[in-house]
């Protein structure tokens, strides 16, 4: 007959295991019910509210009429409504992305609010929020600011530096955890599930870039960040050479043309005169002279790609920022397998003929990527 094994109190849980995640939530859960209802506790019930009424009448993004934030009222109006209503109203509708909006709130009040104040917390809040609109406004990256998503992605950021603990003394066996919870990871990737849900990824994607700018900004203040940065760099770790890859793979495949569609007559002569002359130098002969595709994310949006491809892309561009602040190294492998898939599919697509920038930064990636731990670890020996 089987018998039960108990677990020892002093059995050590890995914090990445099953065990060490449902444990970490149930701590939470059992650890933010002995706090008081705070100021994100009434924003996240209003922003359910205000979900719940989109969800129900039926409304569309065009029916704005008193929420909308534009440029118009951002500078010249004092219509109180707009500045105050556009963080209630959800970016999109939909009962997955409020139940992680309502969460990320909730984790940020009971969290956050409780290691700062009340009064901090809101200055944090509404300055982010503010800036964030500020930036998507007068750079005419969105027309109109609604939901409390850029706010979210800048809050993570100070979340992150400031680092609020959950302790699990006093608890029973079953929450006891030999470890402390940290729930800013738990708010890197409830924020970047919100991203990947995004129905308009792109409005979703500069909407929490602009946050977190505005929180990084926030952050920068404090000298130690500074010297930690300094010292990162100096010694080339592991953050900072996947930190410049992941840049540098987020510009290829948003900005950098991945093909070639039809290549001009004697292409090979005129680019050994250009590169003789020094033309090639130019961007601008490549842009006159070298046909050229939009980038591959802009080639997925328009069908040109297959969904796969732009939901490889969405996945990689939504959980990058989490696993560079994180201490694992093995993540870079799984980026270089994307990488390869996202190669192939570039190459199936009925426009693909010869290779352009894009794909030949992309092949550079899928080989730096997967050599990145090793190169950490012969710098460490050394």
């Amino acid at each position: 007959m089987p018998q039960v094994v108990h677990r020892s109190q002093d059995e050590d849980i890995p914090p990445l295991s099953f065990s060490g995640a449902w444990r970490s939530v149930a701590l939470q859960l059992e650890v933010y019910k002995e706090r008081p209802a705070n100021l994100a506790f009434l924003l996240a019930l209003c922003t359910w509210l205000a979900a719940g009424y989109r969800l129900c009448c039926g409304l569309s993004s065009a029916d704005l009429t008193g929420i909308c934030l534009d440029a118009k009222t951002l500078y010249f109006r004092g219509d109180l409504s707009r500045w105050l209503l556009h963080i209630f109203w959800p970016l999109e509708p939909g009962i997955i992305r409020g139940f992680l909006s309502s969460t990320l709130l909730l984790v940020f009040g009971y969290a956050l609010e409780f290691e700062l104040g009340t009064g901090h917390f809101l200055a944090l809040l509404l300055g982010i929020q503010l800036g964030s609109a500020f930036i998507l406004l007068h750079f005419g990256f969105a027309g109109c600011v609604v939901s409390f998503e850029p706010a979210f992605a800048g809050l993570a950021a100070v979340m992150h530096k400031v680092n609020p603990k959950v302790h699990s003394d006093g608890m029973g066996s079953a929450l006891k955890l030999p470890w402390e919870v940290e729930p800013r990871w738990h708010v890197w990737v409830l924020l970047s599930f919100l991203l990947l849900q995004a129905q308009d990824f792109p409005k979703a994607f500069l909407s929490q870039i602009a946050g977190l700018v505005v929180g990084t900004l926030c952050v920068l203040r404090e000298p130690e960040v500074w010297s930690d940065t300094f010292r990162s760099v100096a010694r080339r770790s592991f953050s900072s050479g996947s930190a410049a890859h992941v840049v540098l793979f987020v510009f290829t495949i948003l900005f950098m043309p991945l093909t070639v569609p039809e290549a001009p007559p004697e292409i090979w002569a005129s680019l050994q005169a250009a590169l003789t002359d020094g033309r090639a130098l130019s961007p601008s002969w490549w842009s006159r002279s070298i046909p050229s595709s939009l980038p591959l994310v802009h080639m997925a949006m328009n069908q040109q790609l297959s969904p796969e491809a732009l939901y490889i892309s969405k996945v990689l561009l939504s959980f990058a920022l989490p696993l560079l602040l994180s201490s694992l190294e093995m993540w870079v492998k799984g980026y270089s397998i994307f990488l390869v898939i996202l190669l192939m599919y570039s190459m199936n697509s009925p426009v693909w003929r010869y290779p352009h920038w894009g794909f030949i930064f992309l092949a550079y990636l899928a080989v730096a990527f997967w050599k990145l731990p090793a190169a950490a670890e012969k710098r460490k020996s050394a």
